[in-house]
């Protein structure tokens, strides 16, 4: 657990390189962001230690980011100096007992009169992050008896990050009760949690959209006995019981703003697909396909609810080229229905369904890379994606894990209306939404040391509004120090 102190010259060194940079982005900045977000997730969560070796462990990362982007809608440019540290300790006994504690303390550092939410400015944050108990039954009656069942079985309580499927349609950090069973080559997981307190909201009209209050629960089954394929199917449900603030800061500017207006997005989703490979395991597959159906108000709703019916699918290629530098090309294909009557927004209440019609723009809680720039909502969108990543320095050990990379984007509506969540800026008929092409840089200098950076560039199509038809620029740098 000690700290590394030979590896602190190569941060010091990366982030004065890396804080001067000039960026630029997206309108709101929340969904480049997130890009980053969940990247640090996946390296951090990764490295989970509670699957180590029996006994106690604690130690913690400190991360830094950069982010700097055009805001078109805001008609300025924004900038975020972001500081996190995480603590995390973890209990392993006899892999019967698990426990597991990381806290999050963060400074997000906003330029003068940059914060997207300009009431609130520089913001501090300390919170847990991740705090979950799991009791495996099944090693605690093979330690018992010397044999193990047929039947594996563990419960988690806590909090913890949870998705279904290929996180497609849940992709949130959820207070959950979780239940796993695996028989033979079956597995089936099972959950009922709900949202942490005033989280970020799907639906982002100004009186709810950091007021967040959902319950979900899910069960979801999968088959690993074939050689080549993991086929899975999943259901998930969840109910919102999100009120609307009193207080409305940005009321002034919502021009949309319907007294007596209600709030309530409950759906379902039923969802099928499968992971693997295709004839040869350089060639790697995901494919996904989404039912929902569910009950909404609509844009005016006061009294009555509408029904939901959308669906969405989303088809990922990757060949990895075994010579030299490593090179994978990567294809992606993403489509979400749409409503055509959703005036100004894919996923919001206000600017959403017309009253008394059916809602077919699907919204779910999951997680995609659509790029850093534009960074879409999956909803009412088809996307298609081409990326190169390799490692051309692998020959050098200093530059051995030196990832470089690019992907291009294309986006175009599935339905006349808005899309893209709450920036009423696409809502033009046109169904062309633009492209964009992204760069990127993933080095892992050492086994506590990481450093990352991604431009993107965005440039709008006929679907976006005449002034507001720029192109949009996004970059962010950042170090993760583990300890």
């Amino acid at each position: 657990m000690a700290f590394r102190v030979r590896h602190l010259w190569v941060f010091l060194l990366a982030a004065v390189v890396l804080t001067p940079a000039v960026v630029w982005a997206q309108p709101g900045g929340s969904g480049g962001a997130r890009v980053y977000e969940e990247q640090l997730r996946v390296a951090i969560d990764e490295q989970n230690p509670a699957a180590r070796e029996v006994g106690f462990d604690a130690g913690g990362w400190f991360s830094f980011a950069f982010l700097n982007y055009n805001d078109v809608g805001g008609g300025r440019w924004r900038s975020l100096s972001q500081f996190q540290l995480r603590p995390w300790a973890s209990l392993n006994v006899n892999a019967v007992h698990e426990a597991y504690f990381r806290g999050l303390i963060g400074w997000d550092v906003w330029g003068s009169g940059d914060n997207p939410r300009w009431w609130r400015g520089s913001e501090f944050t300390d919170t847990v992050e991740r705090a979950w108990y799991r009791f495996n039954l099944s090693q605690l009656i093979k330690q018992e008896t010397g044999q193990a069942p047929p039947v594996d079985f563990s419960i988690k309580v806590g909090r913890d990050f949870t998705t279904i499927g290929t996180a497609f349609v849940l992709s949130q950090t959820l207070d959950l009760v979780e239940i796993d069973v695996g028989y033979e080559q079956w597995k089936l997981r099972a959950f009922l949690g709900k949202t942490l307190h005033h989280s970020d909201n799907l639906d982002q009209s100004w009186t709810i959209d950091s007021r967040q209050e959902r319950t979900f629960w899910g069960a979801e089954v999968s088959y690993s006995g074939l050689d080549a394929h993991r086929p899975f199917v999943y259901f998930l449900s969840q109910k919102d019981h999100s009120s609307p603030s009193v207080w409305n800061p940005g009321k002034q500017f919502d021009i949309f703003n319907i007294p007596g207006q209600r709030y309530d997005y409950s759906s379902s989703y039923v969802g099928i697909g499968s992971v693997g490979y295709l004839g040869t395991p350089d060639l790697t597959y995901l494919l996904e396909f989404v039912g929902e159906w569910g009950k909404t108000f609509s844009w005016h709703g006061v009294d009555s609810q509408d029904d939901i019916c959308a669906q969405a699918l989303d088809v990922q290629l990757e060949y990895h080229f075994r010579v030299a530098t490593n090179p994978r090309v990567q294809f992606e294909y993403i489509y979400a229905s749409g409503d055509g009557d959703r005036e100004t927004s894919s996923t919001s209440t206000v600017g959403g369904n017309r009253l008394g019609t059916r809602d077919r723009a699907f919204n779910a809680f999951g997680f995609r890379d659509t790029g850093i720039a534009f960074s879409p909502e999956i909803s009412n969108i088809h996307i298609y994606s081409l990326g190169l990543r390799c490692n051309p320095l692998e020959t050098f050990r200093f530059f051995k894990k030196l990832e470089l990379g690019t992907k291009v984007f294309f986006y175009h509506k599935d339905r006349r209306g808005g899309a893209s969540g709450g920036d009423w800026t696409l809502s033009n008929d046109s169904s062309w939404l633009g492209w964009e092409w992204d760069v990127y840089m993933n080095w892992r200098l050492t086994s506590d040391l990481a450093v990352t950076a991604r431009y993107g560039m965005y440039r709008p199509g006929a679907a976006v509004g005449g002034q507001f038809d720029k192109t949009r620029h996004f970059l962010y740098t950042g170090v993760v120090l583990s300890f």
